[in-house]
């Protein structure tokens, strides 16, 4: 009978232990699909500012054509673009890499990729270079400062909806405990009973009694 009943314990043990893991794994899997989320929304944040890149060469192009580019209207362009948005900096360069105009923060290139190694922030700042085109080659490029840092907002809307699909996991917990001790009312609900113990084929001693007196 003690052989029996340490059986029993230990495969209790076992279930209860591989229901919990099971549940850790879910709500983990919670947090992987939030970020994952996040993650494939970068690409598409950066093609969408590559298209923004190109459909501002086109509207630069007219004004690098000449011998001496229109740095007045260049420059309301860039200002127009890097005006309250996630564009940091944007700047023109010629066909030999020199400099016309730019606009946004007054950050130097080298410090803005923190090529001394003094700026953190540079870890969250992307480089996108797009030639603007002509009819005999580039006129020169655009390059634009992208700040790909997560906002608290948005890390907060990421850690809701991770809250919010573990709340799910524990709530869908929940309704099957409740349905299966509404199910099994009425039943024969001993734990000798269950169908996934080893003592399932053993009789109550209970029911015995009753059958006799009967």
């Amino acid at each position: 009978m003690a052989r029996a009943k340490l059986k029993f314990r230990l495969h209790r043990a076992v279930i209860v232990l591989f229901c919990l893991t099971l549940l850790v794994a879910l709500m983990q899997g919670a947090s992987w699909f939030s970020q994952n989320h996040q993650r494939q929304r970068n690409p598409q944040l950066e093609e969408l500012a590559r298209t923004l890149a190109r459909q501002v060469t086109l509207n630069i192009a007219p004004l690098m054509r000449s011998e001496t580019p229109d740095e007045k209207r260049i420059n309301a362009v860039l200002r127009q673009l890097t005006q309250e948005s996630r564009i940091l900096d944007a700047g023109v360069y010629d066909e030999q890499g020199d400099l016309i105009t730019r606009a946004g923060e007054s950050v130097s290139v080298r410090d803005r990729l923190a090529l001394d190694g003094k700026k953190a922030g540079s870890y969250f700042n992307q480089q996108i270079v797009e030639p603007i085109q002509g009819k005999n080659g580039p006129l020169g490029y655009l390059r634009l400062t992208l700040d790909t840092h997560t906002l608290p907002t948005e890390a907060k809307q990421v850690d809701n909806t991770t809250n919010i699909l573990r709340l799910m996991l524990l709530l869908s917990l929940a309704t099957g405990v409740v349905l299966t001790r509404t199910l099994l009312q009425g039943k024969r609900t001993r734990w000798q009973q269950s169908p996934f113990l080893l003592t399932a084929s053993k009789p109550v001693p209970e029911e015995e009694e009753r059958e006799k007196k009967e």
